[in-house]
């Protein structure tokens, strides 16, 4: 029996940290091949939906079941790869791996920080939005407020993005306290 090579080791045997970063790569690769199918397909959506609407019968079904069908997995699994490259990305920096790559960690630690944070900057940036233009505006249901004709509805409108704010920051922060700050983390 031949002893096993470094770069045909069996996954079972790297450390925690090569496993996660294989794993973070190939959520990458289902997001980066998924991304450009899925524009690819919604761009071409116009052309393609004449030609289905011509079809009958068991044809016409399966070719809407497979449009639809793709129009609604593409997307799902750009955004999920993204997170999972995201989460083990992370994960794979402060596991044990065989070889050290500080500048790829911090790029990866960077893009963690920015990803698990945007959603506070996003709320914090609709509040302050708000706060300098004097209107708040809501999508669903549609709605706008300002605060000229409708303060307390406006005021409401910016507790709410602060609120969230404030919920997302709490829950970005706490999966990275133990990570930035260890002896803390470890505390809890």
């Amino acid at each position: 029996m031949s002893p096993v090579s470094a770069t045909n080791t069996p996954t079972a045997t790297l450390p925690a940290g090569d496993r996660d970063r294989r794993r973070a790569a190939f959520g990458l690769l289902v997001s980066l091949v998924a991304l450009p199918a899925s524009w690819l397909l919604f761009s071409q959506l116009e052309r393609l939906w004449p030609e289905i609407m011509k079809l009958e019968g068991p044809a016409f079904l399966a070719a809407t079941t497979l449009l639809g069908g793709s129009m609604a997995v593409g997307p799902l699994a750009v955004v999920i790869g993204f997170l999972l490259a995201v989460w083990f990305g992370v994960s794979s920096v402060y596991g044990p791996r065989r070889r050290p790559s500080p500048l790829l960690d911090r790029f990866i630690v960077a893009s963690g920080l920015l990803v698990w944070f945007a959603p506070a900057l996003v709320s914090v940036g609709k509040a302050a939005q708000a706060l300098v233009t004097g209107r708040i505006a809501f999508v669903r249901p549609p709605r706008e407020y300002l605060l000229a004709t409708d303060p307390i509805a406006y005021w409401q409108g910016v507790g709410f993005w602060l609120i969230m704010a404030a919920l997302f920051g709490f829950l970005a922060w706490r999966y990275w306290r133990g990570k930035l700050l260890p002896r803390t983390g470890a505390a809890d």
